[in-house]
């Protein structure tokens, strides 16, 4: 299979991945099949937007007192579960009007939104001056960084995500999957002779499809490893170990996006901090025991909204990452569980 041909063939495979979805969901309605979440009481605007202030008054590292701010917005992600139409209003190009009807009708969206501006205005106004970069979790397993020499991306996934284009220095896509990355600001990137690192985007000198690989941009070191999705997708997956500044403080972050395995976390270091898929199979604690010596752990890749109907679902905040972290927290290690618009660093 030839280049070409693999990057068609992930673009037409997520456009039928949420087509699929919808036609599901429908038909199911159709056939008059009972809503598993018929039950939920439904969330009001003010009970929104007071879980949505304590959210913004607390830190990711203290999960117990968000935990009821956090049901109420798992409560209203549920209830969209039986209606896809809100995926019309991620897209970037999706006109006005379908973006307002899901601003109006889905609680959840309004923080979507909400989470941009957040990270958005906390970026343009701070300025690290040091070794130590500023993080932000912004939806998905998408984070961005901030040095004091440059700001990069890492599976940027937002329907708003090309607003960042302006701002950045480069984007890192750890695979060929719709929830790891917008098209459109990939487009930006490489329009603006910006780097775009993945293992399926033609941009010229960044392609990387080799089993480890380096690149140096400014004083940011990115070593690139690569790694399983699953059984079905070997080495679909590459893992990011990203060291800010060229000094003994050096800041070192990895990401491994969908990386399943543990023995396939192969940091040159003792990273600062780890970004890692809360359910896809990564044993954490294996991880944390072996071959991630990582400072911070932190598990990403809940309630990811594309996932809310079909076969693969969406974790739930109280599934997989916050039981991550408490076993963690529990052995000895520094975890944590952000939510979108956090600043983790």
């Amino acid at each position: 299979m030839n280049r070409r041909t693999f990057l068609a063939m992930g673009a037409a495979a997520t456009a039928g991945l949420v087509r699929a979805q919808s036609l599901a969901v429908k038909k199911r309605i159709k056939n008059g099949d009972a809503n598993p979440f018929a039950d939920i009481v439904p969330v009001s605007d003010p009970e929104f937007d007071a879980a949505l202030k304590t959210i913004a008054e607390t830190s990711m590292m203290d999960d117990e007192r968000r935990i009821e701010a956090l049901r109420v917005i798992q409560r209203a992600i549920n209830l969209m579960q039986p209606a896809p139409q809100f995926l019309d209003a991620m897209r970037e190009a999706s006109p006005a009007k379908k973006v307002k009807a899901a601003l109006d009708k889905f609680p959840v969206m309004r923080w979507y939104e909400r989470a941009f501006d957040r990270v958005l205005e906390e970026f343009k106004r701070t300025k690290p001056d040091g070794d130590k970069p500023a993080i932000w979790y912004l939806y998905n397993m998408g984070v961005v960084v901030k040095t004091k020499t440059c700001a990069f991306g890492i599976d940027i996934c937002h329907r708003r995500a090309p607003e960042l284009a302006p701002f950045l220095d480069f984007v890192l896509v750890t695979h060929n999957h719709g929830d790891h990355f917008n098209m459109g600001l990939l487009k930006k990137m490489t329009a603006a002779e910006k780097p775009v690192i993945s293992n399926f985007l033609l941009a010229w000198n960044w392609y990387c499809r080799e089993f480890e690989k380096t690149f140096k941009i400014k004083d940011v070191t990115i070593h690139c490893t690569a790694a399983d999705h699953n059984k079905y997708l070997p080495y679909a997956v590459t893992n990011f170990e990203v060291v800010c500044g060229d000094g003994p403080d050096a800041f070192t972050l990895f990401h491994s996006g969908d990386c399943h395995r543990a023995d396939h976390l192969k940091p040159r270091g003792k990273p600062d901090v780890f970004f890692g898929h809360c359910a896809i199979g990564l044993n954490f604690m294996t991880a944390a025991q072996s071959t991630m010596p990582a400072k911070l752990f932190v598990p990403l890749h809940h309630q990811e909204l594309g996932h809310l109907v079909g076969r693969w679902r969406c974790v739930a905040f109280e599934d997989e990452p916050l039981k991550i972290v408490h076993s963690l927290r529990a052995a000895g290690f520094k975890a944590a569980m952000p939510v979108w618009g956090d600043r983790i660093v």
